[in-house]
């Protein structure tokens, strides 16, 4: 009985490794700079949401790719936690491996941000979180109604 907790306590925490690396569709995005709504309430230019649009472009493929190395290092990690057979630094090892391929991730998606962040006025840079921290508190809200 105790094995079998520790198995599913090893699972869970893989899951969990596995839910925060992943944003959903993190190659992808949102595209905020496209939505109608935002460039209005922005007041973002065809020419910035171009921009914006290039950056995104450029940085696509590099994205896209490191999801897929960080997807490959944490079922690696699983598969290795589910075993039981190895040795406490190989799974060390594997977990610096996952945290090396999200930082990855993580670093290029906020350069990413920030020569975004660049194209725009200190205006519409303010108007921007205040969109993120709005749709922020609404996640937030919808979370806390559901429990």
């Amino acid at each position: 009985m105790a094995r079998t907790r520790h198995h599913v306590t090893l699972a869970l925490g893989t899951l969990a490794i596995l839910a925060t690396s992943q944003p959903a569709n993190a190659a992808q995005g949102y595209k905020w700079w496209a939505s109608e709504e935002t460039k209005q309430e922005l007041k973002l230019t065809d020419p910035q949401a171009d921009q914006l649009e290039n950056i995104f472009q450029s940085l696509r493929p590099k994205l896209t790719e490191l999801v897929q190395d960080l997807r490959q290092e944490a079922k690696r990690l699983s598969t290795i936690m589910h075993a039981m057979q190895a040795e406490e630094w190989e799974v060390t090892l594997q977990i610096d491996k996952v945290e090396s391929a999200r930082s990855a991730l993580s670093k290029t998606r906020t350069l990413m941000l920030y020569r975004m962040h660049k194209r725009l006025s200190p205006e519409q840079l303010d108007g921007l979180h205040s969109l993120w921290e709005r749709r922020r508190s609404g996640r937030d809200a919808r979370k806390q109604s559901r429990q």
